[in-house]
């Protein structure tokens, strides 16, 4: 039996000078792989390493390998946990993972999934458990049907508050909050919506986002999921959005609960699941390079998945991307 320290980091850390310490990795992970406490922590976490000392130690070596730990979590960006205390010991607290930001006029970046109505009585706590890890963050600090929101959130009643009507909730940046709509026919929305300007200039806040987005679409079983840039909106210091009325924005898949067929607007993200996988996935592989109309043409970079087939369009969310050569059979008429 052996005494651990595990540390998650985004960077690949590097790990030498601990003599008698016994050292595992660092090894690749997905922010499923860690604890629960690490990833709520970690932007990112792509890197896991494990000290390991025997359990029966000196405290004095304990607290050596600890000190260490915190050292190496520190200068990479990342977290240390002990698994003995199943607690965070360093950072402290709640790290602020976000910069203060002004209020000014911003884009969003708006991730939506579509959900078949047979998968929804489980899709709302599968979406907070994947935000839980990823982003808290995202979680909701108030919710209602409207505003002002008169419900305080707490974890057990999360799937509740989306089962019946559609409800929105307000949230912490980068997010703005998100929404649910539960199926009025055969689908059903769940969305979030985050800040442009730090997935924009933050790496690991860009990724955190995809992990979010593609983890959701696997969980809840997504029919089709789009993460876009929106730009024109305004953000207050109180982190609230308004837009100016009859502002057009990006239209839904659905109307009256009904499914109208897979956008043709590009996204920076897509999810292609059950019947559209296959199709999607045979069109991308027989489609020619993009053409040159735009000064940073994107070719689409293809994660297929058991589960569904995850498209990006280039590392950071923009606004100005080519469309994919989707069949047109299944794009929506118009």
């Amino acid at each position: 039996m052996s005494y651990d320290i595990e540390i998650a980091t985004h960077e690949r850390p590097t790990v030498d000078g601990l003599g008698d310490v016994t050292v595992d990795g660092p090894l690749v992970v997905e922010p499923d792989d860690v604890a629960d406490a690490l990833a709520a922590v970690v932007l990112a976490p792509r890197w896991l390493t494990t000290l390991s000392i025997p359990f029966d130690a000196s405290e004095r070596r304990k607290q050596r390998v600890r000190a260490f730990a915190r050292g190496l979590a520190r200068t990479h960006g990342g977290a240390a946990f002990d698994p003995q205390q199943d607690a965070v010991i360093w950072p402290d607290g709640r790290p602020k993972r976000v910069t203060a930001l002004k209020a000014e006029t911003t884009s969003i970046v708006r991730l939506e999934w579509y959900v078949p109505a047979e998968s929804w009585p489980d899709a709302p706590a599968v979406l907070r458990r994947a935000i839980s890890r990823r982003c808290p963050e995202v979680l909701p600090r108030r919710y209602g049907a409207s505003e002002p929101f008169q419900h305080a959130y707490e974890a057990d009643g999360f799937a509740a508050f989306a089962a019946a009507d559609d409800t929105f909730w307000l949230a912490s940046r980068p997010s703005f909050g998100g929404h649910a709509r539960p199926p009025e026919a055969a689908v059903g929305q769940l969305g979030v919506d985050l800040d442009w300007r730090v997935l924009d200039s933050d790496p690991r806040w860009r990724e955190t986002a995809v992990d979010l987005f593609a983890a959701t679409a696997a969980g809840v079983g997504a029919l089709y999921a789009e993460g876009w840039v929106e730009p024109g909106w305004r953000v207050s210091s109180n982190n609230r959005l308004s837009i100016d009325a009859g502002r057009r924005t990006r239209g839904s898949a659905l109307r009256r609960g009904t499914w109208q067929g897979l956008p043709s607007a590009p996204a920076w993200l897509t999810w292609f699941g059950g019947r559209f996988r296959e199709p999607v996935a045979a069109a991308l592989a027989e489609a020619e390079p993009p053409r040159r109309r735009l000064r940073r043409p994107v070719t689409p970079a293809v994660d297929a998945r058991p589960e569904g087939l995850l498209v990006r369009l280039g590392e950071a969310p923009r606004s100005k991307l080519s469309p994919l050569p989707l069949p047109l059979e299944l794009v929506r008429p118009g």
